[in-house]
């Protein structure tokens, strides 16, 4: 009998995570870098903090997603994976919204707001099409807006 989880398993998808967060860690070694070339004393520490802890995200995101090919229990893997992968990905997104802050406060409202509204619009384009994911995705909107707002909007108000 199988186990009703919140996360459903997807192979497929998971392997192009992996890819993507390839390509991701990649770019975060780039940028931490260029950081530390520049002086981290032009940047906040919130945007340098969450870039580093990005990259140990996205790293495991990617080992726990490499399981789901070959394990026949994957649900822990597939949450490890979402879990990291979104907290990393997020962190990203997060450090570009605090940078836009380097140029203007109203651009880094601009970036956030429109990155959580379309986040919603994502979301109920979701759930209208499955609505048997109605609680999967309200908690990963949640979980992704209550990021967003510890880890970049607190920092613009």
């Amino acid at each position: 009998m199988e186990k009703d989880y919140i996360f459903k398993t997807n192979p497929q998808k998971s392997a192009n995570k992996v890819t993507i967060n390839s390509f991701m860690m990649g770019s975060l070694f780039f940028v931490l870098t260029l950081i530390i070339t520049l002086g981290s004393s032009e940047f906040s520490h919130a945007i340098i903090f969450q870039l580093f802890l990005a990259v140990p995200l996205l790293y495991v995101s990617s080992l726990a997603y490499s399981k789901i090919g070959y394990w026949k229990e994957t649900y822990e893997w597939d949450a490890l994976g979402w879990f990291t992968n979104t907290l990393g990905n997020l962190f990203v997104i997060n450090a570009i919204g605090l940078l836009a802050l380097k140029f203007s406060l109203g651009l880094s409202q601009i970036y956030f707001a429109l990155f959580s509204f379309l986040m919603v619009i994502y979301t109920l384009i979701n759930i209208r099409q499955n609505k048997k994911i109605f609680y999967e995705k309200m908690f990963k909107l949640i979980f992704l807006l209550l990021v967003v707002f510890l880890g970049g909007i607190l920092f613009i108000m």
